[in-house]
């Protein structure tokens, strides 16, 4: 998922400037509705390299993202092990979910019920060095402050993610349906999304 393709936020380089001077700060991604959690880390850069200042970075899903995807049964890890470099857009794990739907009722009213099945993939914002990914029991646990993914990223790779902040990620979603577990949903929610709705 192209962080970039909401046009409206990629003339707008402040937003991810301001945030390079915190020691830790959170952004969104508003195409694919995760968060990145940044904390500084040591600088990288060696012998005639210079430094360049670095971030750890965990990466989870927003609660939006959270309305589409049911119970996790299963986590499929990327192709990219972790201590290796990653590149933006790269698939990191797929959530494999399940859950169940009215599918129809006799004239007894008695509910029956059909499972869905889906598969949720996380991509990585951008460019960097895989620290690690969750294992299936956090995965399992999904939740809006779950880290799926933990990433080492220098100043370059952060600033060419063109990721917002909290306001215009959540301006970004306020006309956006709620996904099939939504509040508006006709599927039976026989997960837990956790977390709170900013309204």
């Amino acid at each position: 998922h192209d962080c970039t393709r909401f046009s409206e936020f990629t003339a707008a380089p402040a937003v991810v400037h301001y945030s390079l001077r915190d020691m830790s700060r959170t952004l969104f991604c508003p195409a694919s509705h995760l968060w990145a959690r940044l904390r500084r880390a040591p600088a990288g850069g060696a012998g005639l390299v210079a430094a360049r200042s670095a971030w750890r970075v965990e990466v989870g899903l927003t609660v939006h993202a959270l309305e589409d995807i049911g119970d996790v049964i299963a986590v499929g890890h990327g192709p990219t092990a972790p201590g290796n470099r990653v590149e933006a857009g790269a698939a990191l794990l797929t959530l494999d979910w399940e859950a169940h739907r009215v599918s129809t009722a006799d004239e007894l009213y008695h509910t029956q019920w059909a499972l869905v099945e889906g598969a949720h993939p996380l991509h990585s914002p951008f460019g960097g060095t895989l620290l690690g990914l969750c294992s299936d029991d956090d995965a399992r646990r999904l939740g809006p402050e779950t880290v799926l993914a933990t990433l080492h990223v220098d100043r370059p790779g952060l600033a060419a993610s063109q990721l917002v902040g909290e306001a215009q990620y959540l301006a970004a979603v306020r006309g956006v349906p709620p996904g099939r577990f939504g509040r508006e949903s006709t599927l039976h929610e026989q997960h837990s999304i956790g977390g709170h709705r900013a309204d």
